[in-house]
């Protein structure tokens, strides 16, 4: 997922958020525009760290994947070692 769909995805969500609780208020919807600017960007910047948090966790298993491949390939050539003995 990229950073744009996240951060909008999020953005889109907060603005649905806020009206949701103003409808339930049963109070103006949009009297007060600047409350779903807020909305949105509180709930993009949860969006962005949300995608740069599956980003290192990404990077962090590729990490181990790598370091996991080069431990089995190293004991696969003692094993070989050890056969030939």
């Amino acid at each position: 997922m990229s950073v744009l769909t996240s951060v909008s995805g999020f953005a889109a969500f907060g603005v649905l958020v806020r009206t949701y609780a103003l409808g339930i208020q049963k109070r103006p919807i949009f009297s007060n525009p600047s409350t779903h600017v807020v909305a949105a960007a509180v709930f993009g910047g949860v969006g962005y760290f949300f995608s740069q948090a599956i980003d290192r966790q990404n990077s962090l298993i590729e990490g181990k994947k790598d370091l996991l491949l080069k431990n089995r390939e190293r004991a696969e050539e003692i094993a070989k070692q050890q056969a030939a003995l």
